[in-house]
């Protein structure tokens, strides 16, 4: 029975799955696969989305695309004349194939379904070869050529350099390339295609850790397709 052990053991090793726990400042763009509205939630509902790329690990694995990504519904309210609608979420794990791990996230960025769909249709296709080389405007960033854009991910561990909001701090990149951002832009940061009055009223940086406040006018609606780039932290420690 040694040698099925010996085997066993080699190819959980050599699966593409992540570790139990994912690193703090790894970057992780999802998809929301549900909708989501400040009118018709409530307090623990859940929520699904899909990681978008695959995240490679400083381990030697990979979260994988399409892995499932799961989270509740914190608290929703409607708004009213003399207060704005509040929806709250936070993800709280990834699943793949029997293996899940915690995660504890905060936001960088939030990309509404058209802005997603957007950021994926090319903005000029070249008449001649390489066909190849078309032009993309992700989100947060200015159009660019592929594959030779200098801001496409690709494969890469990245991280967050500086602070988040309210400043947002620098770029995401790493040299020579940006890592695992889907859609989104190095320097994408706040909102983008839902209008000036939806607002990041708490990244989930900061306690509360891992709560996203988002805030608008009369109600906020996420609809199925909208895009986040989230970064993992460090999980509190309970006394």
């Amino acid at each position: 029975m040694r040698w099925f052990a010996f085997l066993a053991s080699a190819l959980l090793m050599t699966a593409p799955t992540f570790a139990q726990e994912v690193p703090p400042g790894t970057v992780i763009p999802v998809m929301l696969l549900t909708t989501v509205d400040s009118a018709k939630a409530r307090a623990g509902q859940e929520i699904t989305g899909a990681v978008m790329e695959a995240v490679p690990l400083p381990s030697g694995g990979y979260i994988p695309a399409k892995a499932k990504v799961l989270g509740h519904v914190v608290a929703a309210r409607l708004g009213y004349p003399e207060s704005p609608a509040v929806l709250a979420l936070q993800f709280d794990k990834i699943v793949f194939r029997g293996h899940e791990a915690p995660i504890n996230v905060n936001v960088r960025a939030i990309a509404s379904m058209v802005a997603v769909f957007d950021a994926q249709v090319p903005t000029f296709v070249p008449d001649t070869t390489p066909r190849a080389s078309l032009m993309f405007a992700p989100v947060g960033g200015d159009a660019a050529f592929r594959p030779d854009n200098p801001q496409e991910s690709w494969r890469e561990f990245v991280r967050f350099s500086g602070a988040l909001a309210p400043g947002c701090g620098d770029r995401v990149d790493k040299p020579g390339t940006t890592g695992a951002l889907w859609v989104f832009s190095p320097y994408a940061c706040g909102v983008y295609g839902f209008g000036s009055n939806l607002t990041i009223a708490h990244d989930g940086a900061k306690d509360p850790m891992g709560q996203i406040v988002l805030t608008s006018r009369k109600r906020v609606a996420l609809q199925a397709g909208s895009g986040f780039l989230l970064r993992a932290q460090a999980t509190p420690q309970m006394e």
